[in-house]
């Protein structure tokens, strides 16, 4: 088990079952509109609920790895990353403001009708994640690129963490762009499609994160064994 674990592959693999079995939920439970299940209050959020609240109970469990050693900076910045992802897939962009759609883009902050006060509470917020999430990465860039060129499975995993949350985000964009750029829409099997790996791609994204704390409890054992 521990092999099976300690593959660098493994966060790519899991990833491409987990989009195979959002799929398969798309195609049996909402065979009859199959968008709804990509839609608010539905099947695929409700799914991504469910692995966020596993993945913080598995960064919890593996407290131990960090809090007795000097990395525990690192699980507490991790777990406010995962928090505030959490928060963010909850849809806290949209409670932080009452007058626009959402809180964390450019143009709610360059929009003159939103509230100063509103655009103070929602950049400071996005301040402190990025802050936070720019002190790891410098922290462990060096790190995590002679990891991934060793092989590490740990770095993989980020690395594949990274990969499909910027598929995602194309995937997200890639309809409006297309649209501004030729007029045209996407035809539905398109869209369909890109909406799996937009909102199935969010959803793997606490699957890696809780991968990569299992693995990294795993490396310790092997190192200490």
């Amino acid at each position: 088990m521990q092999k099976i674990i300690l593959n660098p592959l493994l966060a790519g693999g899991l990833s491409v079952i987990a989009l195979i079995l959002f799929k398969g939920a798309e195609c049996f439970f909402y065979a009859d509109d199959p968008l709804l299940f990509y839609e608010a209050n539905h099947g695929l959020e409700c799914i991504t609920y469910g692995l966020y609240i596993l993945a913080g109970m598995t960064a919890i469990g593996f407290y131990r790895d960090f809090i007795k050693t000097d990395k525990r900076s690192t699980w507490i910045a991790l777990l406010f990353l995962w928090l505030a992802a959490f928060l963010r897939e909850m849809g806290i962009q949209h409670w932080l403001t009452q007058h626009d759609t959402t809180a964390i883009k450019l143009r709610f902050f360059t929009n003159p009708e939103n509230p100063l006060h509103e655009k103070i509470i929602a950049g400071a917020l996005v301040f402190l994640v990025l802050g936070v999430a720019g002190w790891l990465l410098v922290k462990y860039f060096k790190r995590m690129i002679r990891g991934f060129f060793h092989l590490s499975p740990l770095y993989w995993s980020i690395a594949t963490f990274g990969g499909v949350g910027l598929i995602s985000q194309i995937c997200d964009r890639f309809p409006s762009k297309y649209f501004k750029a030729t007029g045209l829409r996407l035809d539905a099997d398109t869209a369909l499609w890109l909406k799996l790996f937009e909102e199935g791609g969010e959803a793997c994204l606490p699957i890696i994160f809780a991968l990569a704390f299992v693995q990294y409890h795993q490396i310790k054992k092997r190192s200490s064994g």
